[in-house]
């Protein structure tokens, strides 16, 4: 065996066993005995092989396989050499036909070009078209009509997933525009209309315009309607003293949002409404009659965004304040 260590090293624990077995040189067991003689550590490393050496030579010996277990490997094994005899035989046949079918192919293409057909041997008397070196089949040449219906079939139920999608996706879109549109024109119809913006400073005077006929008032729909004398509003309590001491105020029914109205807390119907602005954020101004004192009026000033996010939930109420009656 030839060392793979210098002799001013350790010996591998390979050569030290190969030295107990008697397997290196001459030369070469000389040097690993100095070496061990001399190295404590090597020394140590010999007497731990020759330790399990000695364990292992006190095992007993194996007993023999059972018979009926060796049995079952030799029917195994020979199995498997008859299956691998089948499949050599089976790619030979499959070799040998496919160097036929060229040789074949290879003498008809000969005799076309040479214009001999006396000895073209026809392959089927039904299809005498079907090109040379092609498989036979009911379907065709090639057997390709299976393989381009999977693909049609797979195509036209991708493209409809995809038809899907789309009507889907334009359908949420539509809608998100729908909302957007409704916001803008109402945005739009309030800046026509001159809106106006509130502050707590100047609210009670927008109340008093409106309800001294000097603004008209609005439906949500953004529609303007102008007072009518015809139409007078009716207060939640009066009484004699109350009646005498006022004059008499006029407004039209006006239509409040479901969710502007819930804003309000109040089922009554409303003296006047108008849309505008406060403190950037678009509002409806909801005048109605004061719940206990009938020469007031209670102004109510709520977001507009509840009109089309939630029309049916309760929407933010921005500012409530009481004011006299013109």
């Amino acid at each position: 065996m030839t060392s793979t260590t210098d002799t001013a090293q350790h010996p591998e624990v390979s050569e030290i066993s190969d030295l107990a077995e008697g397997l290196l040189s001459a030369s070469r067991a000389a040097a690993v005995r100095r070496h061990l003689a001399e190295c404590e550590l090597c020394a140590e490393v010999r007497d731990s092989l020759e330790e399990i050496r000695g364990l292992l030579g006190t095992l007993p010996d194996s007993e023999p396989m059972p018979e009926d277990i060796a049995a079952r490997i030799d029917a195994a094994l020979a199995a498997e050499a008859r299956a691998d005899a089948d499949a050599d035989e089976t790619a030979d046949a499959t070799r040998a036909t496919a160097v036929s079918r060229d040789a074949d192919v290879s003498r008809e293409t000969e005799n076309v070009e040479t214009g001999d057909t006396s000895s073209v041997t026809p392959r089927t008397a039904s299809s005498p078209d079907r090109p040379a070196g092609r498989p036979q089949g009911a379907t065709g040449p090639g057997r390709r009509t299976a393989r381009r219906r999977r693909a049609v079939i797979l195509g036209t139920a991708c493209g409809a997933a995809l038809i899907g999608m789309s009507v889907l996706f334009l359908q949420n879109l539509s809608s998100s525009q729908n909302a957007s549109d409704g916001s803008a024109d109402r945005a739009v119809s309030a800046s026509e209309s001159g809106a106006h913006s509130y502050s707590q400073d100047t609210l009670e005077t927008e109340v008093q315009d409106l309800l001294a006929g000097g603004a008209s008032t609005e439906k949500y729909d953004g529609q303007k309607q102008s007072p009518n004398t015809d139409e007078r509003a009716v207060p939640e309590a009066e009484t004699p003293d109350s009646t005498t001491s006022r004059n008499p105020l006029s407004a039209p029914a006006v239509d409040v949002p479901p969710c502007v109205q819930q804003a309000t807390g109040r089922s009554t119907p409303a003296l006047a409404l108008d849309e505008g602005t406060y403190q950037g954020t678009d509002a409806f101004l909801v005048v109605l009659p004061h719940p206990s004192d009938p020469t007031r009026v209670q102004a109510y000033v709520v977001a507009t965004s509840c009109v089309d996010t939630a029309p049916g939930s309760t929407g933010r109420l921005l500012l409530t304040e009481a004011y006299d009656r013109p």
